[in-house]
């Protein structure tokens, strides 16, 4: 199934508290175009076929993590090493609802890891750069974050739309959630973000915030000051 923005931004509202629709819908079209069943398999010269339900995604994924591989899963592309940490099984990975949620549960914790010291757009964008690789700085590098700055767009004037949602625990307690003013201002600072960015160099040095956080991600890797 593929997911109109609409829809994403409905489904975020619902299922990824704390985190701005519009952010968690840009990772989504970056990640996966909105397609529920989408997989990537990481280290593989050719990709398997486009999975077409829930069912078919899931036996494609187990086959080759049973070969050695990692894949990335769903909506959100969340990998299947992180399932278990994230709650995931084989049944919920691909409900949207779920994906996203646990797209929004990393997108966050990366955020909470780095705020500190950095302005809310310098440290979200160094939150993407980590969603996307791990590290505070590969992401920037490899034009991932301004690949999801650029798609923040394709959120502006959307309205969300209604979308039934199963009902579903978030376990844990509201302390354990993220704060829902977190990224409040995020959305309307995305939009005027960068379209491009050089794969291997720093941002330009007239995109301030960019600039901020990719200095700030080369010093910590680094051990600089």
């Amino acid at each position: 199934m593929q997911l109109t923005t609409a829809a994403i931004i409905a489904l975020a509202a619902q299922c990824a508290n704390g985190v701005a629709p519009s952010t968690i819908a840009a990772v989504v079209h970056t990640e996966s175009k909105g397609y529920q069943f989408a997989l990537n398999v990481n280290g593989v010269s050719r990709q398997p076929d486009r999975p077409t339900s829930a069912a078919d995604a899931a036996r494609i994924a187990r086959a080759h993590i049973a070969r050695g591989y990692s894949v990335d899963l769903g909506l959100g592309q969340i990998n299947s090493r992180n399932m278990n940490a994230l709650g995931l099984t084989w049944d919920s990975v691909f409900d949207p609802c779920t994906n996203i949620g646990a797209a929004g549960q990393v997108l966050a914790g990366n955020y909470h890891r780095v705020r500190d010291g950095r302005m809310p757009q310098e440290a979200l964008r160094v939150a993407l750069s980590m969603y996307n690789t791990g590290s505070q700085i590969r992401g920037f590098r490899n034009g991932y974050v301004g690949r999801v700055l650029s798609n923040a767009g394709l959120a502006n004037g959307v309205t969300p739309v209604p979308y039934a949602v199963p009902m579903r625990s978030t376990g844990g307690s509201i302390e354990d959630q993220p704060s829902a003013t977190m990224l409040a201002d995020l959305a309307a600072e995305n939009m005027a973000a960068p379209k491009t960015m050089p794969a291997s160099s720093p941002p330009p040095s007239w995109d301030v915030f960019s600039r901020a956080a990719f200095e700030r991600a080369r010093h910590a890797e680094t051990g600089g000051s």
